[in-house]
C-alpha cells in the first residue's frame, strides 16, 4: 500500500513538471503563432514556478514575448505590459546568467544577444524621444543603458554617450559630463562641441591647464571651428595675451565676415572680459548685418549701462579736489546714457513684451526725469503682468 502511495505521489510531481515544460513550449509556440497574449500568460506562470523558473531558455523566451510585445503594432497587444522593453531586457540578462551559451541560441529568432541589440537601439530612441521633450534625466538614464547593452558587444557607443553628456549639462551636473566627454575624447569622437564643453568645465573647476591643452588638442582636429576659436580666444583674454586673442578674432570673422550671429558671440565674449572698445565694434557689426537683431541691440544697450555705472562709481570716489576729473567721468557717463537710451527703444520696438528691456528702460527715464516716458513704460508693464 506504501508504494503504492509513493507510486502515486511520484506520478503526480512528474506529471506537474510535465505541465510547466509544457507551458513553456506553448509560450514558444504561441509566440510563433503570434498570439501573444497567451504567450504572456503561459511564459509569466513558467517564470514563477520552480520547475522551470531555473531554466534558461524559460527567460529566454520570455524576453523574446515581451520584446514582441513592445514592437507590436496592434494595441491589444500593446497594452498587456507598458513596461515590456525593461521586462525583455531583465529575461535576456537573466537567460545569459543561467546559460551564457545560450546567447546566440536562434530556435526562436531573436537570439538573446540579437535581442539586446534591438533592445539597445529603442532605448536609444526613447532616449532621443525624452531629450526633446527636455526630460533630460530620464533621457539619460536610457542613453546610459544603450551604452551598457553596446558594451555587452564589446562596442563603445560613442553617439549614445555624446547624447548623455548633453543631458548632463542640461542638468548641471558637470561630474558625470566630464566622464562622458573624456570618454569621447578617447574615442577620438568627430564633434567639436567635446572639446569646447569639455574645456568649460574644466574652467568651472579651476584647472585652466587643462582647458588649454582641451583646446590645443580639438583645434588641431578642428582648425577652422568657430566656437573652438571662440574658447581659445577667452583663454588668452584671461591670461592677458590681447595680441594672441586679437588675431584668431581676426581669423574667426574672417572665415565669416557677414555672419550677424558670429559678431555677437565675439561681442558677448569681449563684453565678458571687460573689452568695451571691442564688444561695442562687435555688436555694433551684428546689427548692421541684421537690423532686427534683439539680442545684439539689448545687449549693447546694456554694455553702456553697464560701463556708465561703473564710470559714476569712479567719479563718486574721487576727493572733492580732484572736480576736473570727475567733471571728466561724469560727462563720459552722461554720453554713455545718451548712447544707452536709443538702443534700448529700439530693442524695445523690437520685442516689446520683453520685461527685462521695459524696467531697464524705467531706470533711464528715472535718471532723465522724464516722467512722462516712465507712466507710458509702467503702463506697458502693467499690462504685459
Amino acid at each position: 500500500m506504501k508504494k503504492l502511495a509513493l507510486s502515486i505521489v511520484a506520478i503526480w510531481i512528474s506529471t506537474l513538471a510535465f505541465s510547466q515544460t509544457t507551458k513553456v513550449v506553448s509560450a514558444f509556440n504561441y509566440l510563433r503563432n503570434g498570439q501573444l497574449e497567451k504567450a504572456k500568460t503561459n511564459i509569466d506562470d513558467a517564470s514563477i514556478n520552480d520547475q522551470t523558473k531555473g531554466q534558461a531558455k524559460t527567460w529566454f523566451y520570455r524576453g523574446n514575448i515581451y520584446l514582441s510585445i513592445y514592437l507590436t503594432k496592434e494595441p491589444k497587444y500593446k497594452v498587456l505590459d507598458t513596461n515590456a522593453l525593461e521586462v525583455s531586457y531583465n529575461s535576456y540578462q537573466k537567460a545569459i546568467q543561467i546559460d551564457p551559451q545560450i546567447s546566440n541560441d536562434a530556435l526562436v529568432p531573436p537570439s538573446p544577444m540579437m535581442g539586446l541589440y534591438i533592445i539597445g537601439e529603442q532605448y536609444y530612441n526613447q532616449g532621443v524621444d525624452l531629450y526633446n521633450k527636455k526630460d533630460y534625466t530620464n533621457a539619460l538614464t536610457k542613453f546610459d543603458l544603450t551604452k551598457k547593452i553596446n558594451g555587452i558587444f564589446g562596442a563603445k557607443d560613442s553617439v549614445a554617450t555624446f547624447n548623455a553628456a548633453l543631458c548632463a549639462i542640461q542638468l548641471k551636473d558637470n561630474k558625470k559630463a566630464k566622464s562622458y566627454f573624456e570618454d569621447l575624447v578617447k574615442m577620438s569622437y568627430k564633434q567639436p562641441q567635446v572639446y569646447t564643453q569639455l574645456a568649460n568645465i574644466y574652467k568651472t573647476d579651476g584647472d585652466t591647464t587643462k582647458a588649454a591643452i582641451t583646446i590645443g588638442k580639438g583645434r588641431k582636429i578642428f582648425p577652422s571651428d568657430l566656437n573652438l576659436i571662440i574658447s581659445e580666444i577667452n583663454l588668452y583674454l584671461a591670461k592677458g595675451k590681447t595680441k594672441e586673442a586679437q588675431d584668431l578674432l581676426d581669423l574667426a570673422v574672417s572665415k565669416d565676415p557677414n555672419n550677424a550671429s558670429l559678431h555677437f558671440a565675439i561681442g558677448v565674449n569681449m563684453d565678458e572680459f571687460g573689452n568695451f572698445d571691442q564688444a561695442e565694434k562687435s555688436y555694433k557689426r551684428a546689427i548692421e548685418l541684421k537690423p532686427d537683431y534683439f539680442d545684439a541691440f539689448y545687449n549693447l544697450g546694456a554694455l553702456y549701462i553697464n560701463t556708465y555705472l561703473s564710470v559714476k562709481k569712479e567719479a563718486d570716489k574721487l576727493p572733492i579736489t580732484e572736480t576736473q576729473k570727475y567733471d571728466e567721468l561724469n560727462a563720459k557717463a552722461t554720453k554713455l546714457l545718451d548712447q544707452a537710451l536709443p538702443i534700448l527703444e529700439n530693442a524695445e520696438k523690437l520685442n516689446p513684451k520683453d520685461y527685462n528691456t521695459l524696467v531697464t528702460l524705467k531706470q533711464l527715464y528715472a535718471i532723465k526725469n522724464n516722467t512722462e516716458k516712465i507712466k507710458e513704460i509702467e503702463e506697458k508693464m502693467k499690462n504685459l503682468k
